[in-house]
């Protein structure tokens, strides 16, 4: 029995590295999470530092970001068609905000099948984060409060 339990104790899951959530070494904050950004104008840099090489301008305010990494005042970021990068801390907001990934999605008045869509949201439209559950998130776009599938936007 003793050895059983013993066994059963360092087999349990708790113990694993990957159930352990990362945090980051600045900020303490979980990593990977999501952010967006405070201005409509933002450099995505090839480093952490403004010495290093501007290979995007991201140009939509509230644009969903996922954050990978920190160092310093700089967080490495990635969006959802993949363009990776550094941007500066204080660019980062940590409202979230969600990004229609597919072409053609359905606002819906709520996640239950039997709903009905409230509208049509295009690719690329960006908008507010409410909540969020297993398969839906419950987001504002405009004056539009409804829910849409997970794996129709980024961010959620």
């Amino acid at each position: 029995v003793t050895i059983f339990s013993i066994l059963f104790f360092f087999n349990s899951n708790f113990i694993y590295p990957e159930n352990i959530k990362k945090r980051g070494t600045v900020t303490g904050l979980e990593i990977p999470r999501f952010v967006s950004l405070k201005k409509s104008r933002t450099f995505l840099r090839r480093g952490p530092g403004k010495s290093y090489k501007i290979d995007w301008i991201l140009e939509k305010y509230s644009y969903p970001l996922k954050v990978l990494g920190e160092h310093n005042h700089w967080r490495q970021v990635i969006d959802f068609e993949g363009g990776e990068g550094w941007v500066y801390f204080r660019l980062l907001s940590g409202k979230r905000t969600v990004i229609i990934s597919k072409e053609k999605v359905f606002l819906m008045k709520s996640y239950k099948k039997e709903s009905k869509p409230i509208a049509v949201l295009k690719y690329g439209v960006i908008g507010n984060l409410l909540k969020e559950s297993e398969k839906f998130c419950k987001v504002k776009f405009q004056n539009y409060i409804g829910w849409v599938k997970k794996d129709n936007v980024w961010g959620c």
